[in-house]
């Protein structure tokens, strides 16, 4: 064969090669703005109820990957990340599933033929541009390119099947303030894209609405209480000394201060609001227990008082620990102290059982109590329930410079939600309720008159007719209480299932406000108050403890003052 003919043959395979290639080759789909915009995103996501895991991934201020999840776990939502702790997620996913279902493309960002393939060679640079880098790769680092991705998982109501029914990246902010007018809420327009494709779109979302914060996604009433219930606080303030001995054994000495019970009246004005019912002190080298009242230069502070309520009115807690599944039951069963053993979880959150005189009673007579480092409160509500908060110790401690200095790097980041992610001291918080009936109002039972035997008739059956009232009157009062004291045991048991699993964390900004002691609730009057009050005098504005914690003369009756736990 000649050299020409050789030449001719591979010319010839080299062109139908190249066809084969070119036929082969699937053809860049053409994305046509006007077919996509005004359409939903996702339109498989049409019933909210069909919800079953949702996961938020972002970007944290170090660039680490932070994850959050909230799942339907046999009917309820929980965050398996915090030990499955119930998540308040209905309203919360309600808003979520009204932001996707009605997600609509406005625009696209860039008016060009795109590949569907998000891998091809631009992505990266179009996808950088627009802040909807995927932040799940583990190539991307911390920077304003890098989106908050959001996954829907759903049930599907054909197949009954677990599938995908979002997956969206969201993006920065459209600047152009023409194009960025709010429709609802915070929502604002930003550039996002469907996670695993190529095109960046522009729609109307409140980002917002996506935290990865833990406390965003739970019940924000803690306690489930309202102000105008309580009755009246009891604080007992005390602090506690713990030392090691040779023996691996723990000393834990008790400095008691005073013990306060102060009755809240919701429906009176100003300083008739707080009444200081009772208060206890120690006094004298075996520390004796005894009533004191306020001298005629001190009052109650009552701006303390009411920042207490407007805390617990809405109690805000970071974080959450979960308690020993043993020590659990016991809380979860009201099982008393003394059947509790101690462990190890307990002293770390600053919480112990120790044996200490009963103060009420004039023998020597020890009881089990559960003590916090840092004093106890108790609210008492109209209804008899009682719940105990104990301050433990803290946790989770950071300087105000290192968040200052972490606020400022996210200042310019996609998602504000992230400005406040550092804290500053935490505390833990042991919380139980009990149920005391004497705080439940007495039936109020009138005297029956006597029916006389003789006499005019008219009269007699007067007689008989007040009487018959007034025995309804009773009746209905003693069913009252009873229906109120079997209402509140059942309650009791319900909240001692809520809290048995847990030790709480709050802020300390949190822990100030509703830790209150002798010296926070009682002050001095200033001297418009207390005319006789000399106008020069240095006297601090808060009185201080008679007995101060730090007092080295700490004998409680019957005891040397030290309670010997074993440490194992």
């Amino acid at each position: 064969m000649s050299e020409k003919n050789k030449t001719l043959i591979f010319l010839l395979l080299a062109v139908v090669l190249l066809g084969l290639a070119w036929y082969s080759t699937p053809s860049i789909p053409v994305l046509n703005v006007e077919e996509i915009v005004g359409k939903q995103l996702f339109e498989k996501f049409t019933d909210p109820l069909a919800i079953k895991r949702l996961e938020i991934v972002r970007r944290d201020s170090a660039g680490e990957k932070e994850e959050f999840r909230i799942v339907e776990v046999n009917g309820s939502w929980r965050i398996p990340s915090h030990d499955n702790y119930p998540a308040d997620a209905k309203d919360q996913m309600g808003l979520i599933a009204e932001s996707l279902i009605s997600l609509k493309a406005l625009d696209v960002a860039e008016k060009m033929n795109y590949n569907s393939n998000a891998k091809s060679t631009n992505a990266s640079s179009i996808h950088s541009t627009y802040g909807v880098l995927d932040p799940t790769e583990d190539n991307a680092t911390l920077n304003e390119n890098v989106g908050v991705k959001v996954t829907i998982i759903g049930t599907n109501k054909e197949t009954k099947i677990d599938e995908t029914l979002v997956e969206l990246i969201i993006g920065k902010a459209v600047e152009t303030s023409e194009n960025n007018q709010p429709e609802s809420g915070n929502a604002i327009n930003r550039y996002v894209r469907i996670a695993g494709q190529m095109p960046v779109y522009i729609v109307n979302i409140d980002v917002d609405r996506f935290s990865t914060k833990f406390d965003r996604w739970i019940e924000k009433n803690l306690l489930d209480i309202h102000s105008i219930d309580i009755a009246e606080i009891f604080i007992d303030d005390y602090s506690l000394d713990l030392q090691f001995t040779p023996e691996r054994t723990l000393a834990v000495s008790i400095n008691n201060v005073a013990d306060l019970t102060i009755a809240y009246n919701n429906t009176a004005v100003g300083d008739q609001k707080w009444t200081l019912k009772k208060c206890m002190g120690y006094r004298g080298a075996l520390r004796e227990y005894y009533e004191k009242s306020l001298n005629n230069n001190e009052e109650l502070n009552v701006e303390t008082l009411d920042g207490l309520i407007n805390s617990l009115n809405n109690l805000k807690i970071v974080n959450i620990t979960k308690k020993p599944t043993k020590l659990a039951e016991s809380l979860r069963n009201r099982e008393s102290f003394d059947k509790i053993k101690p462990d190890e979880s307990m002293f770390k959150a600053g919480f112990y059982l120790v044996a200490t005189p009963d103060k009420n009673l004039k023998k020597d007579t020890e009881k089990i109590k559960l003590l916090a480092n840092q004093g106890d409160l108790q609210l008492r509500m109209k209804d008899g329930i009682c719940y105990n908060l104990r301050f433990g110790e803290l946790t989770g401690t950071q300087t105000e410079s290192d968040k200052n200095k972490n606020k400022d790097k996210n200042e310019n980041k996609t998602n504000k939600d992230n400005d406040d992610t550092t804290m500053m001291e935490n505390r833990y918080l042991f919380i139980n309720a009990d149920f005391d009936p004497s705080m439940i109002p007495p039936a109020d039972i009138q005297q029956l008159p006597e029916i006389p035997t003789t006499g005019d008739q008219n009269v007699i059956n007067t007689i008989k007719k007040e009487r018959e009232l007034k025995e309804k009157s009773n009746l209905r009062e003693q069913e009252r209480v009873a229906k109120a004291i079997e209402s509140g045991k059942e309650r009791v048991k319900k909240l001692s299932a809520r809290f048995a699993d847990w030790y709480y964390v709050i802020s300390e900004d949190v822990y100030q406000k509703i830790h209150l002691t002798e010296s926070s609730v009682i002050r001095i009057k200033t001297p418009s108050d207390n005319p006789s009050a000399n106008k020069n005098s240095t006297t601090p504005n808060k009185t201080q403890p008679q007995n101060p914690a730090a007092s080295p003369e700490i004998n409680l009756p019957g005891t040397n003052g030290d309670f010997k736990l074993p440490l194992n």
